[in-house]
C-alpha cells in the first residue's frame, strides 16, 4: 500500500488509524500515538514515507538500544524483514536524518 506523501498508516490488532506525518508536530504526534498503541496492543505497524515499520515492545534483557543513536529504547521499531536492526520509535518515525536523529531528546510532558 502506498500512501500519499505526509501521511501515516497506524493498524494494530482491531483497528487502524491514518494520522498526518508532514511536519514536527504531526510526527511527535504520531510517535506518540504509536507508543500508546503498542502498550496497549503489543505490536503495531506503521506505514509512512514508503516504509513499512513493526513496532513493538523492546525485549526486558537484554537492553534494546537504537542503532542509530545508541539511546535505550523501550519500543523498537524494524523495517518490514530486517529484525536485526532495532531503531528507536524517534528514529524510525520522526521524519528526521539520521544526523538529526542522534541529537534527539526523549519527549517529556509538560504539566
Amino acid at each position: 500500500m502506498e500512501l500519499a506523501s505526509g501521511i501515516a498508516h497506524v493498524s494494530f490488532p482491531g483497528g487502524g488509524v491514518f494520522l498526518p506525518a508532514r511536519d514536527p508536530y504531526d510526527r511527535q504526534t504520531l510517535i506518540e500515538h504509536v507508543k500508546q498503541r503498542v502498550r496497549a496492543k503489543g505490536r503495531v505497524q506503521v506505514l509512512v514515507d514508503n516504509q513499512r515499520w513493526m513496532v513493538q515492545p523492546a525485549p526486558p534483557s537484554p537492553a534494546s538500544t537504537c542503532a542509530l543513536c545508541g539511546q535505550m529504547a523501550d519500543t523498537t521499531c524494524h523495517l518490514s524483514g530486517d529484525y536485526g536492526t532495532p531503531l528507536c520509535v524517534h528514529c524510525a518515525l520522526g521524519g528526521v536524518t539520521p544526523v538529526e536523529s542522534v541529537h534527539h531528546e526523549e519527549w517529556r510532558q509538560v504539566g
